[in-house]
């Protein structure tokens, strides 16, 4: 009996009654948590069963806690973590909706509510998420005009649906001392807005105790990325999705840290790799299932990452964190140009020395989109194999199983 299955029906079929289902989405994701924790997959390494636990925590927490705060993935959250806030990115919500089967509803509600059919699928799960009443208010939104230009659109829509505070930092596309000054001007506008929300002052000492963690984690990253070229473990798209957190959201975490010094021991003493190594771009479609069937402790491919783990590898001065922080959200390869974007993914690809590179372009994701054929050519000068493929990551009935397989088929077939 896959109780999962039966969980996920339930879900459906009282939110296609217009019944409160937060609860019994709090108690699935209560038990999830607790099963990984207890029942780990012994098929991975003990770094990624370690990451399932706290991936499943910080969702618990950001669903379910009362100093919750909705972000974007390139918010600054070090600042809210260092208000002792709960932050949660909007992909990873719609990605964990996703895996109980409940974006189709989510979907048609947000389209019913006039979101266009074009729009970022991450986005309309959430907002569908948000119109359904499926999730607990949170203090306040934060969001960047980094990358996604989805991001304003969505988090203005939700703070004037629901009535929330939300705060919003232009990120300039240009490095320069003007662009940091007027970045830090809104950074210290953007703590002092998070004071005023939480009764609290911010701490200056742990704010550049979490930078601190963040440089140690980038460092291992970093030992990460020598390995992975080398070594292979056994994984799938959905772990790799997974250090989304790690990498972003709560990177100045010790959980962080933790599991990264974990992943760099596994690495080391996993085996050389005699599978193809794959990188990827932008995404990964981890409930496609011509991709599942591929990778998914594959005996034949291995995941060597995807880029938007890696996006920035600097290390920041942490005994000023504005400033540190400043750089950071400028200094992005993501947030400039795609000549910058590209520059930092040859950077990765001679790293880690894939034998085929894939782009996941997701349906909606036009900066995504718009930059295959430039890296199309940039790869063929550097004679590695590489592919695009549209795919939704999120809503499964946009996604042409058929002509999806025969592309992969078709591009490991070339390379073999």
């Amino acid at each position: 009996m896959n109780y999962t299955k039966m969980y996920s029906k339930a879900i459906n079929n009282l939110l296609q009654k217009n019944k409160n289902v937060y609860y019994l989405l709090k108690l699935g994701i209560f038990i999830g948590k607790n099963y990984v924790k207890f029942f780990p997959d012994k098929r991975l390494p003990k770094s990624l069963r370690y990451l399932h636990q706290i991936a499943f925590d910080w969702t618990y927490r950001g669903i379910t806690s009362k100093r919750c705060v909705w972000v974007n993935l390139f918010a600054p959250a070090e600042i809210l973590l260092a208000f002792n806030l709960d932050p949660i990115f909007v992909e990873a919500i719609s990605a964990f909706l996703s895996g109980l089967e409940l974006e189709d509803e989510l979907i048609l509600r947000a389209e019913s509510f006039g979101i266009s059919e074009s729009f970022c699928s991450f986005h309309k799960v959430f907002i569908g998420a948000i119109l359904s009443n499926l999730l607990r208010k949170p203090k306040f939104l934060l969001a960047t005009s980094s990358i996604c230009d989805a991001n304003l659109n969505t988090f203005r829509f939700i703070s004037e649906s629901l009535n929330l505070p939300f705060f919003f930092l232009d990120i300039p596309r240009e490095y320069s001392k003007e662009a940091k000054d007027y970045l830090k001007l809104q950074l210290k506008e953007l703590i002092s807005f998070v004071e005023k929300m939480t009764g609290d002052k911010l701490d200056l000492h742990k704010l550049s105790r979490i930078i601190e963690i963040e440089n140690k984690v980038r460092s291992q990253m970093k030992e990460c990325l020598k390995l992975l070229g080398k070594k292979q473990i056994p994984t799938t798209l959905t772990f790799e999705m997974f250090m989304l957190y790690t990498s972003h959201t709560f990177i100045g975490k010790e959980e962080t840290l933790r599991f990264y010094k974990m992943l760099v021991e596994d690495l080391k003493s996993a085996k050389e790799k005699n599978k193809k190594g794959v990188f990827f771009i932008h995404t990964l479609p981890m409930f496609e299932d011509n991709f599942k069937n591929l990778f998914n402790f594959s005996k034949n491919l291995t995941i060597i990452g995807m880029d938007l783990n890696y996006d920035f590898l600097e290390e920041l001065p942490a005994d000023d964190p504005i400033e540190a922080l400043s750089i950071k959200l400028l200094k992005n390869p993501y947030n400039s140009d795609f000549e910058k974007r590209i520059e930092h993914l040859k950077n990765l690809i001679a790293l880690t020395s894939p034998d085929a590179v894939i782009q996941v372009c997701q349906m909606g994701c036009k900066q995504s989109i718009g930059g295959s054929m430039l890296l199309k050519e940039e790869f063929k000068k550097l004679d590695i194999p590489f592919t695009f493929i549209d795919v939704d990551c999120v809503n499964k009935k946009n996604n042409n199983h058929g002509q999806i397989k025969t592309r992969l088929e078709a591009f490991f077939e070339s390379i073999k």
